[in-house]
């Protein structure tokens, strides 16, 4: 995975804009480099922009729809089902995919789906570092399945 690629370069750029500015201006960033893509780029282009795109709905329904193209670009698959990722660079995303997958799920009210992605999670998560990232999420994760 070259997130040093221009591509990557400006995703993160934009990224970086949301979490400073907020939705409304980051999310006409990251919808402007979707569309440039959202077909032809890299799995991890695609995938990234999709999981922050989730981050600014204000509709569970959307968000979840955003975090499903997130998990689609990085496994191939949509499905309530456990995927490898297309590619190796790819897997330490996995965990925190399933994770927003099954909360999304959960808020809907769909606590089969939001379980199996749960468990997917878990199954997942050991290819995580113990490092603020691989933390945050296995602490997500705990969060989701006490939920449950």
């Amino acid at each position: 995975m070259d997130l040093t690629s221009p591509e990557m370069k400006e995703i993160g750029e934009a990224i970086v804009v949301l979490h400073r500015d907020g939705t409304t201006q980051g999310r006409p960033l990251l919808l402007r480099l979707w569309e440039k893509h959202a077909v032809d780029g890299a799995p991890i282009q695609i995938s990234t922009l999709a999981h922050y795109l989730a981050d600014t709905e204000a509709e569970v329904g959307e968000e979840l729809e955003w975090d499903l193209k997130s998990l689609q670009a990085a496994t191939g698959s949509r499905a309530s089902e456990d995927h490898d990722p297309v590619s190796a660079d790819l897997a330490s995303f996995l965990p925190s995919l399933h994770l927003n997958v099954g909360d999304c799920y959960r808020r809907l009210g769909d606590l089969e789906r939001a379980r199996r992605h749960a468990r997917f999670a878990e199954t997942r998560i050991g290819v995580l570092a113990d490092d603020p990232y691989g933390k945050l999420i296995r602490g997500g994760l705990r969060r989701l399945q006490a939920r449950l």
